[in-house]
């Protein structure tokens, strides 16, 4: 079935990318007055900073990556706009007894997902970088989703910074398929696939497991305006091409694309995160996103109210034997069996720090193989960053 294009009639002036940034703002003044670190008695907590045989520190070129002593001896460079800088703005994690892992011994990998350059795929015994400039180069790749245990990759031009973007291009991918076996990255949805013309750009999204849900954008000298789309494949997404269109698209409004977007209480969040976070001070108010192994878009959870002040950002990775939770500081909480290993601390939470970044600097987001934590690290000043890379931690040699 063809899609049918959707009607611009019905549009939404009031920005989402506008509140998101008016959150990020509040949040960002609020941490301003927080303490330095999470609130974690010192002695339930394991700190890595003295433990330096236990980790590795990495820069990202734009060969992939390379080893440095600490994030601030790499040389400075000029901090750009998030959307073009080069960083990694997604790590996803795969499952156990996934079809990643073309070894069947072999750990669940991490996909770091680096903005203009590709994938990293971070593995207990290996990493490798996987280019392809005709996709990456002059785009901003946004998040990592996976359908049937695969990577799909979302890339975008952002028409505000981008000054690349043309009227005239006439191949604008959307979503790409990562083949980790043979290294190539497949198109699959394309702005074409979805009637969308030159003028329009996907500013968000969210793939539920069953349904795509889409906010786009279009804009003019005199206004920018959205409208909403949902679609679910008449079969699956990853063989369709930018020839082959099986999607059947329907009109979406504001509400029903929040609904799937909105966070929820913290209250409402997977009995695993609560018990793995349960000892934070009760007035320690944190958002967390929530990822699940091979799964689709995270979901998000407040604890507490922007308003009210203090907030912390954790980023959230469950897997099947365990769960982890990191801050921006740099600490985490981990819960579970490592991937061939027994369960920790008689199945109680475990509380570590990572080596403590210069100011700043934050730890954004991580994922685990095998025994080997990564986390991604960056300069950051306020939506500008500049330095970036990632720390590779031994958690066998810690914890085992």
């Amino acid at each position: 079935m063809k899609a049918m294009k959707i009607s611009l009639k019905a549009k939404c002036i009031f920005s989402k990318i506008f509140c998101a940034a008016f959150f990020l703002i509040l949040i960002s003044c609020a941490q301003k007055n927080l303490p330095k670190q999470i609130p974690v008695a010192a002695d339930e907590v394991v700190n890595l900073e003295k433990k330096n045989s236990t980790f590795e520190w990495f820069c990202l070129t734009r060969n992939g990556f390379e080893k440095i002593e600490r994030p601030q001896k790499t040389p400075a460079i000029i901090k750009k706009p998030w959307t073009e800088a080069l960083r990694i703005s997604y790590m996803a994690q795969a499952a156990e007894n996934s079809p990643l892992d073309v070894d069947a011994n072999s750990a669940p990998k991490v996909f770091a997902l680096v903005n203009h350059l590709g994938v990293i795929a971070l593995g207990a015994n290996e990493i490798k970088v996987y280019k392809d400039d005709t996709i990456f180069a002059n785009r901003s790749a946004e998040k990592i989703v996976f359908m049937n245990g695969t990577p799909v990759v979302s890339v975008y031009k952002n028409s505000f910074f981008n000054e690349k973007i043309s009227a005239s291009e006439m191949f604008r991918p959307f979503l790409v398929q990562f083949a980790q076996d043979s290294g190539v990255f497949f198109p699959i949805l394309t702005y074409e696939n979805l009637a969308l013309d030159e003028k329009t750009q996907v500013n968000d999204f969210c793939w539920n497991g069953a349904q795509w849900f889409c906010s786009i954008k279009s804009s003019d000298e005199n206004e920018t305006k959205f409208e909403y789309l949902k679609f679910r494949p008449e079969t699956t997404l990853l063989s369709i091409s930018p020839e082959r269109n099986f999607i059947s698209i329907e009109e979406s409004n504001e509400d029903e694309f929040r609904a799937q977007r909105r966070p929820q209480k913290f209250s409402d969040a997977p009995e695993r995160l609560k018990n793995l976070l349960n000892n934070l001070p009760a007035n320690f108010n944190f958002y967390a996103e929530c990822k699940i192994a091979s799964g689709p878009t995270p979901h998000e959870y407040l604890r507490g109210k922007v308003s009210s002040g203090a907030m912390r950002k954790a980023t959230v990775q469950i897997s099947d034997t365990w769960i982890a939770a990191l801050f921006e500081d740099g600490t985490t909480f981990l819960n579970g069996a490592l991937y061939g290993q027994k369960i920790l601390n008689g199945g109680k939470p475990i509380a570590l720090r990572l080596p403590k970044l210069p100011s700043g600097y934050v730890y954004s987001d991580f994922g685990i193989s095998g025994t080997q934590l990564f986390a991604a690290w960056e300069e950051s000043e306020f939506y500008k960053t500049g330095r970036a890379g990632f720390i590779k931690v031994d958690l066998g040699k810690i914890l085992y």
